[in-house]
């Protein structure tokens, strides 16, 4: 499929429209996430249909448990459901405008979901607000520090709107494990003409790489500096700039 399937909360005149959100954020999947290879397995879970965007537009405020419980009920109407991705449109002047704002929410919504022992979903806040690059320090203060592969974190989970990410825990022991065999294979071509060594390889028990870490690291490696950097900050530059026309067109297309 396209995108992630959708799953729109009820309201009255919504804008933008769901077209246009799930149209935008489709792209900061597809164009961002998987064009530039951020990570391993998103892909092939919205190829397969287990990627799942609910979608709610808050004029005020929403409450942790009522937001557990919609994903509760896609967890259960959907049991191969790899990805959620809920989704907040929020109008100017809300409090979720704020990022750390938005993100102090993640915590409530993951405690209420654990709550409701559904399948167990690892959270972490996406946001537009989020630092778009490194700072340049004052021409008086310390000299900046060398990126790293920590200070690419914010700038990818750059979405259209505020999202949090809910990735199945299954999904990502798969990827551990595979992690693990690709390390495994990695030492076995390295000390092939080694028997010893290759003896050794084969009765140790690989310790479980911290799959997190890995993707930071080959993250970095692509879009951390350089060309690939700049690629990144126009593809995610390029999407807010669509985010920000369609809230102040009328009732028409995607721009």
């Amino acid at each position: 499929m396209d995108g992630a399937r959708r799953h729109d909360a009820v309201c009255e005149d919504p804008w933008p429209p769901a077209s246009v959100i799930h149209a935008l954020h489709d792209r900061y999947l597809i164009e961002v996430v998987e064009h530039l290879s951020l990570c391993p397995f998103a892909r092939r879970s919205r190829e397969q249909g287990r990627v799942h965007r609910p979608l709610w537009w808050v004029a005020d405020t929403i409450a942790a448990d009522r937001v557990a419980a919609d994903l509760l009920a896609i967890v259960l109407a959907h049991p191969d459901a790899e990805i959620l991705l809920p989704t907040f449109v929020v109008p100017p002047g809300h409090a979720w405008n704020d990022a750390e704002t938005f993100a102090a929410f993640v915590p409530e919504v993951r405690a209420a979901y654990e709550a409701t022992q559904g399948s167990r979903f690892f959270m972490v806040a996406f946001h537009p607000g989020f630092p778009g690059g490194p700072r340049t320090p004052a021409p008086d203060g310390p000299p900046a520090r060398p990126p790293a592969p920590e200070s690419l974190v914010p700038r990818l989970r750059r979405t259209p709107d505020p999202v949090i990410q809910c990735v199945n825990a299954e999904v990502l022991e798969r990827a551990r494990h595979a992690a693990q065999l690709t390390a495994r294979e990695r030492l076995r071509g390295r000390f092939a003409h080694d028997p010893i060594m290759a003896a050794l390889i084969e009765r140790s028990v690989q310790a479980d790489p911290e799959l997190s870490a890995e993707i930071a690291r080959n993250n970095f490696a692509a879009v951390g500096t350089g060309t690939g950097a700049d690629e990144l900050q126009q593809r995610i530059s390029a999407i807010a700039e669509a985010r920000a026309a369609a809230q102040l067109a009328g009732r028409g297309q995607l721009p």
